[in-house]
């Protein structure tokens, strides 16, 4: 049996897929991995770092995003 072919999936194409999935996932060096579900303590701990975060920054140029936001960090390509 031949090994299968590795597909090049453009960063482009990752977005249009992830757009519509069921299911998150992240894109690294042209390939598509599965993310795993957050625990009920993971969002708790989330809650309460945006709640300090959200007053520290009140009327400051920053955001807060606690999860669901797509970043692309520039120097690696890799897509969260």
């Amino acid at each position: 049996m031949e090994p299968k072919e590795k597909s090049i999936l453009t960063p482009e194409e990752y977005l249009e897929i992830e757009c519509k999935a069921e299911y998150k996932s992240e894109y690294y060096k042209d390939e598509m991995f599965a993310r795993s579900g957050a625990s009920r303590q993971h969002n708790i701990i989330c809650a309460n770092i945006s709640g300090i975060l959200g007053n520290q920054l009140f009327k400051k140029p920053c955001e807060i995003y606690i999860g669901d936001m797509r970043v692309k960090v520039s120097e690696t390509g890799k897509f969260y």
